[in-house]
């Protein structure tokens, strides 16, 4: 198949991680097709696909059918959702599509869009990952604190939800309690909807992978340097970063396979995992997003020897890929983004050139 003949369509056209991931599609030559969807039409106005249709929201019933319907009429064979919400549909309504959708298993992503049952999952198979309690009502507060034998701070998020929601850094029960109560009453998340974790205080990174039947194709590791409104929130964390790097970070690499692999006994389709370090420098699994892209790092994904969006692309329509060393090869490339702007990738030799002196 040439890459011509490849048809892709994205969800959520328009957003700025559809466009990353767009422009890796181009970089394939020549480019494929691309179609794209959106129930917003400010935002589909923004769309950098050839082709966009406006369509129900993912949450709606309507969905699939409209997906199902431009599949056929577009003659898509590539489906490429842009967030957990459009992987959740897409993977419920899988069996109603014409192409095979090359996604993780149903169980696989439900398991991921849990943070606190993946926790769960992977510390009883003993792969890394913090300390995690379920919070059921306001009055376990005081029995979980005391669970944990030290001092300092623990994390409080919300055990479903992308973008850092409701993640916040709290020192005393007192704290998450104003915190949980807050979201409660403000927001309608239920307090049974939170997690009080051990805080990881080191290094951030991003290992996102390809796999078809159960081989490897393609990983390659990120380390998060800096972090968009990181002064506006008091974990001074977010999990959209404004700079970031293409780093060979082994151990992070391994406990992200680990995890993969006993996730699913035969991975297919791609898994974007974030980490942080504990106290000790050993990364551990803060959630799996299966099934799609990040939103912030994707244009380092195709810098390199290896576009990692276009190998996702050929495997889907299932060609052959071969790939050497799976394990990752760009090092010391910098992503840097601000806001209305276009993504920039640099190399480390880059950033040594082009900048005269002031004499400062």
């Amino acid at each position: 198949m040439k890459t011509a003949d490849i048809r892709v369509l994205i969800t959520g056209a328009g957003t700025g991680s559809s466009g990353n991931v767009i422009r890796a599609l181009r970089a394939m030559t020549p480019a494929p097709h691309i179609v794209g969807v959106n129930h917003d039409r400010f935002t589909l106005k923004q769309s950098l696909a050839d082709l966009n249709y406006l369509c129900p929201p993912c949450a709606a019933s309507e969905f699939v059918d409209a997906t199902v319907d431009l599949v056929g009429r577009e003659r898509i064979n590539v489906v490429m959702p842009g967030d957990d919400d459009a992987v959740k549909a897409l993977s419920d309504g899988r069996e109603r599509f014409p192409i095979t959708l090359f996604l993780p298993r149903r169980n696989t992503i439900d398991l991921c869009q849990d943070k606190y049952a993946l926790t769960v999952f992977l510390r009883q198979r003993a792969i890394a990952a913090p300390l995690t309690y379920a919070v059921r009502s306001l009055g376990d507060l005081d029995r979980i604190f005391a669970r944990f034998s030290r001092n300092g701070l623990l994390w409080c998020r919300a055990r479903r939800g992308s973008r850092s929601l409701a993640a916040i850094p709290v020192a005393r029960v007192e704290q998450a309690r104003a915190w949980i109560t807050q979201w409660r009453d403000l927001r309608g998340v239920k307090v049974s909807d939170f997690t009080l974790s051990e805080y990881l205080p080191g290094r951030h990174f991003i290992v996102q992978s390809v796999w078809r039947d159960g081989r490897l194709l393609l990983a390659q590791s990120v380390e998060v340097l800096s972090y968009f409104a990181a002064g506006n929130n008091p974990s001074g964390v977010f999990s959209l970063s404004s700079l970031a790097k293409t780093v060979m970070a082994p151990d992070a690499l391994q406990v992200t396979l680990r995890a993969v692999r006993a996730i699913e006994k035969r991975p297919s389709g791609t898994f974007f995992v974030e980490l942080k370090e504990a106290m000790g420098g050993v990364p551990c699994i803060t959630e799996i997003n299966a099934g799609r892209f990040p939103s912030g790092v994707t244009a380092l994904l195709a810098v390199g020897k290896h576009n990692m969006v276009a190998v996702f692309a050929w495997a889907a329509v299932g060609e052959p890929v071969a790939i050497d060393d799976p394990h990752g090869s760009s090092v010391d490339h910098y992503l840097v983004r601000d806001i209305d702007a276009v993504p920039g990738v640099f190399s480390a030799a880059d950033l040594l050139e082009g900048f005269p002196g002031t004499g400062v």
